[in-house]
């Protein structure tokens, strides 16, 4: 097996390089003869070994032929090998629920955190990553995994359509996510809260000091403005077919509420910070899960198909090494 197996065209030169030394051989005689008498240009000649010659240009071939095939990178046989795996445990703790798909961060409160959730994975490449979603439920979207294109794929498919039940369950979800981490894993391990904290259910500070009881540090990413923004309703093509109405009528308006979620992030030593159109926030979150002291997460065998083409160079330069040292010429 060769991985570049395009290289073995220059394989067709051995065969002209044959027939040029034969012909250049008999040339060669042919040219004493005609200097000379024969008797006496084989006694001027007679130091020369002709068996010698040849196998000098022998060598010479086998070196070019194994130059050529170790340019073909031959693979065979398998080497096993150790890969460790370190890095921390991220779980994003996602709202889905309607007042996220407000656009006063466009295009939207949410399509703005998948593109901050994607670019921590594509940032934070060997860490393992989890997603919660959560409205007035909250279900694991995917556990944590080291997979991040598959992940990403998971990602993108989040909507406020993902959750039928309506509302901003942010205990739950955060009380699922922490059932979600695995201490046997690892310890250090960090959720990344993205909501707009409005009309929460349940008491999320409750949920907070059971995370800072494990060790586990939630940072925050708000999502909105104070001033807020009417509710768009997103028919199946992703357009906007209207704008959601409470039972009077009147256009429903949502708003960032920053005090449930600085809180939250306080009780556990995290991070506050505002979505911006800059996306400065998650920067400063990148900078902080970078400086967080990674652990060992797997160790796996891991098989791979071994290259040999080192045997052939090795051969060529014995070979080529031979040819130099060998003499043409009898002592």
């Amino acid at each position: 097996m060769f991985e570049n197996p395009s290289v073995f065209v220059l394989l067709i030169l051995i065969p002209g390089m044959v027939i040029f030394y034969g012909w250049r051989e008999h040339r060669r005689v042919v040219t004493l003869r005609r200097v000379g008498d024969s008797v006496l240009m084989a006694r001027l000649t007679d130091g020369v070994n002709q068996k010698r010659r040849r196998l000098k240009f022998a060598l010479w071939l086998v070196t070019l032929i194994g130059v050529i095939i170790a340019l073909g990178r031959p693979v065979f046989g398998v080497e096993a090998e150790i890969v460790e795996t370190r890095g921390i445990a991220i779980l994003v703790v996602l709202d889905v629920s309607n007042s996220m798909d407000a656009q006063d961060l466009q295009p939207s409160r949410i399509e703005r955190a998948k593109l901050a959730i994607r670019d921590l994975m594509q940032g934070a490449r060997g860490n393992q990553f989890g997603l919660v979603l959560f409205a007035g439920d909250a279900f694991v979207q995917f556990p944590l995994t080291s997979d991040v294109d598959t992940a990403m794929r998971f990602v993108d498919a989040a909507s406020s359509g993902s959750i039928s039940r309506q509302g901003t369950a942010i205990e739950d979800a955060l009380r699922l996510a922490l059932n979600t981490l695995d201490p046997r894993i690892t310890s250090s391990s960090v959720i990344v809260l993205m909501s707009d904290g409005e009309n929460h259910e349940g008491d999320p500070l409750a949920a907070a000091q059971l995370a800072a009881e494990q060790g586990v540090t939630i940072h925050v990413i708000g999502y909105g403005t104070p001033e807020g923004d009417v509710i768009p309703i997103i028919d199946r093509d992703g357009n906007v077919a209207g704008f959601r109405t409470d039972q009077a009528q009147n256009l429903v308006r949502t708003r960032l509420d920053e005090a449930i979620l600085m809180a939250i992030a306080e009780a556990t030593g995290g991070t506050y910070q505002r979505a911006t159109d800059s996306g400065i926030e998650l920067i400063n979150l990148q900078n902080t899960i970078a400086g967080l002291e990674t652990e060992l997460l797997s160790t796996r065998f891991q098989t791979r198909n071994a290259q040999r083409f080192g045997i052939l160079i090795a051969l060529a330069l014995i070979t080529l090494t031979l040819e130099m040292l060998l003499s043409e010429r009898n002592r």
